[in-house]
């Protein structure tokens, strides 16, 4: 079963290694991304940056989809972390069940800023992406920026409200 899916521009690190780990009592980890699937070198880091313990599987967008709707993915608990709002509407739109949505760090990484709107200290994005961001919001309602664990939630489509 899917605990959460996060979009965070860093994948596997602290706070996903260790704290939402921990908190959402995960067993697997599953990287959703065309790009970094491919990638040896991305995919050899993200694995030692993961918890020892828990499962990690580096895949495509596609693959990622295939898998947590397999029958058998229901026994587990499953974090799926993109660094991207496009892959988040993709998984969205394919996954039937209606998991927590956490867009936590995206934005400062990749691009130019000056060509995003910032909405939070840790999110910046596009109109493009903002667009994506309201399409999810309207297939799952349960979608939030919460960094960390401890962190109260809150509902992002409140965030794009003074857009």
């Amino acid at each position: 079963m899917i605990e959460m899916i996060r979009v965070d521009d860093r994948l596997i690190h602290g706070q996903v290694a260790l704290l939402w780990s921990k908190e959402l009592q995960i067993n697997r980890i599953i990287v959703a991304n065309d790009q970094v699937a491919t990638s040896e070198i991305q995919k050899n880091a993200l694995l030692l940056a993961a918890p020892t313990g828990i499962k990690v599987a580096t895949v495509s967008v596609a693959k990622a989809i295939d898998l947590v709707t397999d029958p058998r993915s229901e026994k587990l608990k499953i974090l799926i972390v993109v660094n991207n709002v496009d892959d988040l509407l993709a998984l969205t739109e394919n996954i039937p069940v209606r998991p927590k949505l956490d867009i936590a760090n995206v934005g400062r990484i990749n691009g130019n800023l000056k060509s995003k709107q910032k909405l939070t200290e840790t999110v910046y994005l596009t109109d493009q992406e903002i667009i994506a961001v309201k399409k999810v919001a309207a297939i799952n309602a349960n979608l939030v920026y919460q960094p960390l664990p401890n962190d109260n939630p809150k509902k992002f489509i409140d965030l794009l409200k003074g857009e």
